[in-house]
């Protein structure tokens, strides 16, 4: 590492300091003591890593273990990499380095085939493997432009619930959807309690939740919101900030946009973090006024066993495809190699092979194409993935393509 530190799992004692340490590296100041002990924070602590100087935590970063829906609808397990940060004090000591090379150690040994992230620097994952394999949008609707083309079907409805009534269902409504988007992952349940529902007193508009209920009263959807209030010569130029929308049915998407866009004194309706392909665009009759602020990375996949995370997910089309895969954090690991895929919307074989390759590229690479979120003839054109057999990156489009986008549905 550079210097001298001790690297482990933190004991139940050291979690708060843990904690503090986590977002001191984040240029956070904890508002509330009892933050730094909570479900969530203590949630596997086995799978924490903590740098230690003198007996000072100076660098932190977990594991916790999620699922993933794969393309297909297969759930695999994930490592999910959060909390790294070091202090100001002690950049460049190889801490950083040290904690990833060591959670990617961690996964392997559980059998997981892959390790996912959200990323708060773009520059930092991508030499230790990761690739962006889904992106995210955040968009702004003037609410007073916010007319669809077709009425919402009817027989449905929104209403608001209480806490208690949303802690109950938001949590089961979100695992049927999560289960049918590709490269959605897990929430765990300390996550809802610590994350979701924990209303901060300095925190600017109350949050409301609402549930949709189907005509034959299945709760297929839920939102998340605030109400940021603002006048000007008594007109009011509130807005309304989306905390999280969920959906199972499109009646229920519709629905549930519908009743955000008509809530009065509202002008303007903000939203983070939604789907490259959110389909409220062309709910609108008028679909240039979703104005997007901008797109951005969400989720990163690493993988970690080739063969296995290629024989998990189904594709679009049959065909078969060798890939030649550097893998320079990891030379001698599973994903570094030749490997065959055999695949179709049935099923995939994927083994090592000692065929000529077909697309050569990084394992990063390979992570960011593996939910098609990414194309590799997007890829190639970035000088990224070499062709050496005419035909394959369009074959290899062809059997990754994924509908709808591949979307995370959770920041971790």
């Amino acid at each position: 590492m550079g210097m001298s530190f001790e690297l482990r799992p933190v004991t139940p004692d050291e979690v708060a300091a843990f904690v503090h340490t986590s977002m001191t590296g984040f240029g956070v100041h904890v508002r509330h003591p009892e933050r730094l002990e909570l479900e969530w924070t203590n949630h596997e602590l086995d799978r924490t890593l903590a740098a230690f100087d003198e007996g000072e935590i100076v660098g932190t970063g977990r594991l916790y273990s999620f699922e993933l829906t794969l393309p297909g609808g297969d759930l695999v397990p994930v490592a999910a990499v959060s909390w790294i940060s070091v202090l100001p004090t002690h950049r460049r000591r190889g801490i950083l380095t040290e904690i990833m090379r060591r959670q990617l150690d961690d996964s392997v040994a559980r059998g997981e085939s892959m390790a996912v992230l959200n990323a708060s620097e773009g520059v930092i994952y991508r030499r230790f493997g990761y690739g962006v394999a889904t992106n995210t949008i955040s968009f702004t609707l003037d609410a007073r432009h916010s007319a669809f083309l077709n009425p919402v079907p009817a027989g449905g409805r929104v209403r608001i619930v209480d806490d208690a009534t949303a802690g109950k269902a938001f949590p089961e409504i979100f695992d049927r959807a999560r289960r049918v988007q590709p490269g959605a992952v897990s929430r765990i349940p300390e996550w809802w309690s610590d994350q979701y529902f924990w209303q901060d007193d300095k925190e600017e508009g109350a949050r409301f939740f609402v549930a949709y209920e189907s005509p034959a009263h299945d709760v297929d959807g839920f939102a998340s919101y605030r109400i940021l209030e603002k006048w000007e010569a008594n007109l009011s130029r509130s807005t309304l900030q989306l905390g999280d929308l969920a959906a199972v049915t499109p009646e229920a998407h519709a629905a549930l946009w519908r009743y955000l866009c008509d809530i009065d004194l509202v002008e303007t309706i903000t939203a983070w973090m939604r789907p490259v392909d959110e389909p409220l665009r062309w709910l609108l009759a008028e679909s240039r006024r979703l104005h997007v602020n901008h797109i951005t990375d969400e989720l990163w996949v690493r993988l970690l066993d080739v063969p296995a995370a290629l024989a998990a997910r189904r594709y679009a089309a049959p065909g078969r495809v060798v890939f030649e895969v550097a893998d320079e954090l990891r030379p001698d690991g599973a994903a570094a190699g030749r490997f065959a895929l055999d695949a179709g919307p049935d099923g995939a074989d994927a083994s090592r092979t000692d065929a000529a390759p077909d697309l050569v590229l990084g394992v990063a690479d390979l992570g960011a194409a593996y939910l098609g979120g990414v194309s590799f003839s997007n890829l190639a054109r970035a000088g990224l993935v070499e062709e050496r057999t005419p035909g394959a990156l369009a074959r290899a489009d062809t059997m990754f393509r994924t509908d709808p986008a591949p979307f995370a549905m959770t920041w971790f």
